[in-house]
């Protein structure tokens, strides 16, 4: 278990990763089509497929400056410091990092994997739900060994993932069934959870696996609202937002002919 003053060390180098995290999605958002320019027709603004990623982007771009400041409070200029220092030495001498430097790893590796491999191949409820997962599993227990057995079984897991699509094999699939990645995708999500909640032990299970289903009530909750409210796409509809369609438009309000 880390002391406190540790803790805000690590919350100084997670707030770095959030503010560049968002920075990137915002800058990425800007190649998207925004309200006139959406299908060369009149669009209202908040039907822009660039709104969501805005809204994403720079909540993060907020809340890393926000935890920021709460670990410079804390920590201090010292403290500053030494969490600059840890990000110096994780780089430049590939030391074994401690603690804070671990978790700034465990956050880089998460984000990094969901954003480039999940988000655009991966059903959106399933890569969200994949990723808030890791995170909030590699901070709510403060316990180095099970933070580096999460993060090392969400790189071995994402490994099959990356040979998947890069063979080749994920695209033939879709082509036959557009569906096909959510399967793979949603297995190693299943296990996962089963492995990691192995690794959490009898007396933090509990506690899990409420963060599971916080993990995934976020996405399915936020995604009726952004798809058939705001109407803005996601990078990825597939399988899970296909039933959610199919409730929607079939179930709750079917076209009568």
């Amino acid at each position: 278990m880390l002391p406190k003053e540790r803790l805000r060390k690590a919350d100084i180098l997670f707030s770095f990763l959030v503010v560049l995290a968002g920075a990137a999605i915002v800058l990425n958002a800007l190649g998207f089509p925004r309200g006139t320019e959406l299908s060369g027709v009149r669009n209202d603004w908040y039907v822009s497929p660039a709104l969501m990623p805005y809204i994403i982007g720079t909540g993060l771009i907020l809340m890393g400056i926000a935890l920021f400041f709460t670990g410079l409070k804390e920590a201090g200029t010292q403290g500053l410091r030494e969490a600059l220092g840890s990000i110096g030495r994780l780089f430049t001498r590939m030391q074994a990092p401690g603690a804070g430097s671990l978790r700034f790893l465990a956050v880089t590796a998460s984000v990094v994997l969901t954003v480039f491999l999940y988000m655009p191949r991966v059903d959106f409820v399933i890569s969200a739900a994949f990723l808030l997962i890791a995170l909030m599993s590699m901070f709510a227990f403060e316990d180095d060994a099970l933070l580096k057995r999460i993060l090392v079984l969400y790189v071995l897991l994402a490994a099959p993932m990356i040979a998947y699509f890069a063979s080749g094999l994920g695209a033939r699939f879709e082509d036959a069934f557009y569906y096909a990645s959510d399967i793979p995708g949603g297995l190693f999500l299943v296990l996962f959870i089963l492995l990691a909640s192995r690794a959490a032990g009898r007396e933090r299970r509990g506690r899990f696996l409420r963060l599971v289903l916080i993990s995934f009530a976020v996405p399915l909750l936020l995604v009726p609202v952004f798809k058939y409210l705001l109407y803005i796409p996601f990078p990825r509809e597939g399988g899970v937002v296909a039933l959610m369609d199919y409730v929607r438009f079939d179930l709750l309000d079917p076209v009568q002919e």
